[in-house]
């Protein structure tokens, strides 16, 4: 009876979505996520900007621990301490529940830990992560952060985050825009 005729529409202003996340925004993420596999699914959208479909298909052999690396995508990427505690920890969660799973995906559910498939299409946001998070917000303000601090070229972006040229080239000009601004506003 009450149905929004826009509720299909896509949102016209792609910029919105590249607006970097408020700290009042994190910091309500930073209270929700709780257990293991909720810090590492952040940590890895957080830090390497990973998006969910990647985190799903993880395999335990793309990990390095020892010498602290991780393949994303068929890139290897070194681990920085953050994402490096949060593997760990998930690590000892998931061993300790599932010691002889024969799964050997990173990322194992209750159903999911007694066959060998990766976790469904929903489960991180259906069923792991809280309905306030969401990892394209978080992947987003990774990029946008380093498009800011770094570099805004979309070649650079492309290669560290393995974005497609089209995603790179939305992210660059804002980050131009927006460091332009900031000179303008220094002067």
């Amino acid at each position: 009876m009450f149905h929004n005729p826009t509720a299909r529409l896509a949102n016209p202003d792609g910029h919105r979505s590249l607006l970097p996340m408020s700290e009042a925004e994190i910091r309500a993420i930073e209270v929700c996520i709780v257990t293991p596999a909720q810090r590492l699914v952040v940590a890895l959208a957080a830090v390497h900007a990973v998006g969910s479909s990647t985190i799903r298909h993880l395999a335990l052999t793309d990990l390095d621990l020892p010498n602290r690396r991780i393949m994303l995508d068929g890139v290897a990427q070194p681990l920085g301490s953050f994402v490096y505690r949060a593997l760990c920890g998930w690590m000892q969660y998931r061993h300790h529940t599932w010691p002889h799973t024969p799964n050997r995906h990173l990322i194992i559910s209750r159903s999911s830990a007694h066959g060998v498939g990766a976790v469904g299409r929903t489960y991180l946001t259906d069923h792991l992560l809280p309905a306030s998070v969401t990892l394209e917000p978080i992947r987003s303000d990774r990029v946008l952060h380093e498009a800011l601090s770094v570099c805004p070229d979309p070649l650079h972006l492309s290669l560290v985050f393995n974005l497609a040229q089209t995603a790179a080239d939305r992210y660059a000009p804002f980050a131009r825009a927006v460091l332009n601004e900031q000179l303008d506003q220094l002067k």
